[in-house]
């Protein structure tokens, strides 16, 4: 098990709907298939039979945070349970079924250990459409990313300061091969690659893995994952770093932290 970063693009997306978005494009990847109930509760058969057993109120109109509750507390289910009652992003309410063969995450969040993932430009500072979290003041201070205080987890590609992220990351990357070389030292490793001995092959490198996260959930509603270019990150990077490149100012990326 572990966590890794994914990024979610989405057709031009209204700010209030980031959350729902990015919920129905993953639910096709979730490990586990969910099978949703209509939208409305009220007068579906099996709620109306727990109705008639005095297991929910009559003569109101339910919700299905209502329903999920009384259901699982009825069948003594907690909310982990695999049989229990859940309620998804939208009041919908929910069933685990089999194991998904297309799974990749079992849970995620918005929150990255290491603070926001991208830079925003500066005219876009007080735009509504980028998303930006509340982070614990621990949390946004970590990473290397550490000294860009203009950041966010996504928004529309036209507010979003790539390049100054490929220009930091290629910075430190210089930074870290100098201090390494004068002091002989260990090679430095990120992530993706260890450092060698070719000073502007590093810098290259750590531009090129900035952007790209460890997987992209495409405009399409496909999946690209690292691992699917059998450890060639460098392709990989390559192809994101192109993909994005060719989408159209409006088009949303969302970065989101993944449990698998």
């Amino acid at each position: 098990m572990s966590k890794f970063d994914l990024l979610v693009v989405l057709p031009p997306t209204p700010p209030e709907r980031y959350d729902a978005a990015i919920a129905e494009a993953m639910e096709p990847y979730s490990a586990q298939e969910s099978t949703y109930e209509r939208a409305d509760p009220n007068g579906i058969a099996w709620v109306e039979e727990l109705r008639a057993g005095g297991v929910l109120p009559q003569g109101v109109e339910l919700t299905w945070p209502q329903v999920a509750e009384a259901y699982n507390s009825a069948h003594g289910y907690e909310n982990s349970h695999s049989k229990a009652l859940r309620v998804g992003w939208e009041g919908r309410g929910y069933w685990l079924r089999e194991w998904n063969p297309n799974g990749r995450w079992d849970y995620y969040g918005a929150y990255r250990h290491e603070g926001p993932y991208f830079p925003y430009r500066p005219e876009a500072a007080d735009d509504s459409r980028l998303w930006i979290a509340e982070y614990p003041e621990e949390f946004a201070s970590r990473g290397p990313l550490a000294g860009l205080t203009a950041r966010c987890d996504g928004g529309p590609l036209g507010l979003l300061d790539l390049e100054t992220l490929r220009d930091t990351l290629g910075r430190l990357a210089a930074e870290d091969h100098d201090a390494w070389r004068a002091g002989n030292g260990d090679a430095p490793r990120w992530d993706w690659f260890r450092f060698t001995e070719d000073r502007e092959e590093n810098i290259a490198k750590a531009r090129a893995s900035a952007v790209p996260a460890s997987a992209l959930l495409r405009l399409d509603g496909t999946w690209a994952d690292a691992d699917d270019w059998r450890d060639d990150h460098a392709s990989y990077w390559q192809y994101v770093n192109a993909y994005l490149d060719a989408l159209s100012d409006d088009t949303v990326v969302l970065a989101v932290t993944c449990h698998c």
